[in-house]
């Protein structure tokens, strides 16, 4: 395990990912002390630096990075839905392209800071062991896999960490109660694609609500009322500006979840339709709440950056926590240079101009895994 002292940094600490300028020493892969001023010696002085917890993906479709722009010309239900264009690609690649266009996301996301994905992985037990296989030992991978027929549910269950489905009205309620069954039962994860197209939104909603989804993703065309109702049935909502724009189904409503005070995560969605980068998830979701809220400040900025840094350590079994004395030495390090010199709001800086020469180092358990890889 790496010991290292870290100097003149801007560490986000806590829950509420608090600023302390100082340092933060690393002692047998954990963090041993977090403190204002300068430590009598360190071994990287970040001149003013970053220091933040790793981000978390809560929604992904790795395998689809074999279909890049496949969505060009083409409405979302041509793309994504039963029968698409996707699934076209994904059933005629060959098994090892697959496995090496996954791969390589995977590192990606590694390199951005991200450390931790959750994936619905289509192709029932052959699809998760796909992902397996491909793996990245680095990058944290939740697979929530995607079962043809109701017999094969609890082969799924025995391969993944849960189902993920494509939409809460592919099944008859009936069976959408069996699979709710056999998942809690397991103790695993149930999710589904919720209200991505307005014609879904009314019966998804409420059978969100009745089957209790770990996680509800998309709500692109919920309202306020929506929101607040799977959030008082704990129902966590994940948004995915990007992908929804693209294609060109709409714009979740992030700006009314941070009004209501309901907690959201993001997620970038399939990689054929955008990179999994969740900096730049980030800044175009800060765009979006700009646009639609002139009076958005450092408050919503802040908001956006816990929804992929800390908020997921609240539902997910995520393996590090917050940055605090006492916890993993898991964390990014970003230079201050580029888009963040000059910062006069440092969440507001983060969310929207952290490019890739920011990203100094990004430390697993007190090791630069980075570093390492390079």
């Amino acid at each position: 395990m790496g010991d290292m002292i870290i100097s003149n940094a801007a560490i986000l600490e806590g829950k509420d990912l608090d600023i302390v300028r100082g340092y933060l020493e690393v002692r047998n892969g954990r963090i041993e002390r977090i403190s204002e001023g300068s430590p009598p010696t360190w071994d990287l002085n970040l001149k003013g630096g970053f220091i933040l917890p790793p981000l978390v993906n809560a929604h992904t479709h790795v395998a689809d990075s074999v279909a890049k722009e496949l969505y060009l010309g083409k409405e979302q239900h041509e793309v994504v839905g039963r029968g698409g264009e996707k699934f076209k690609v994904l059933n005629s690649t060959p098994r090892t392209k697959l496995k090496r266009s996954i791969r390589s996301t995977l590192r990606y996301m590694l390199r951005t800071g991200t450390l931790a994905h959750l994936d619905f992985r289509e192709g029932g037990r052959e699809g998760i062991r796909l992902l397996k296989e491909a793996s990245v030992s680095e990058v944290k991978t939740f697979i929530l896999g995607r079962p043809s027929t109701i017999v094969e549910t609890d082969e799924v269950l025995d391969e993944s960490d849960g189902v993920g489905l494509p939409s809460l009205m592919d099944h008859e309620e009936d069976k959408l109660e069996l699979i709710s069954r056999k998942v809690k039962r397991a103790r695993k994860l149930l999710s589904s694609h919720v209200a991505e197209t307005h014609w879904k939104r009314k019966i998804e909603i409420k059978r969100a609500i009745k089957l209790r989804l770990s996680f509800a993703v998309h709500l692109t065309h919920a309202d306020e009322d929506d929101l607040i109702s799977l959030h008082k049935r704990g129902i966590p909502i994940v948004f995915c500006a990007r992908s929804n724009s693209l294609l060109s189904v709409g714009l979740p409503p992030i700006n009314s979840a941070i009004r209501s005070g309901v907690k959201f995560m993001l997620g970038t969605d399939n990689v054929g339709i955008c990179e999994p980068n969740m900096f730049e998830e980030m800044k175009f979701a800060w765009a979006y709440v700009r646009m639609a809220n002139p009076k958005a400040g450092e408050e919503e900025a802040l908001a956006l950056l816990k929804s992929v840094t800390i908020e997921p350590l609240e539902h997910f079994d995520i393996p590090w926590g917050p940055l605090e004395e006492g916890g993993e030495g898991t964390f990014i390090v970003l230079s201050r240079r580029g888009g963040l010199l000059d910062l006069r709001h440092a969440h507001a800086g983060i969310v929207n101009r952290v490019g890739s020469e920011n990203i100094r180092a990004v430390f697993l358990d007190g090791e630069n895994i980075l570093r390492a890889r390079d």
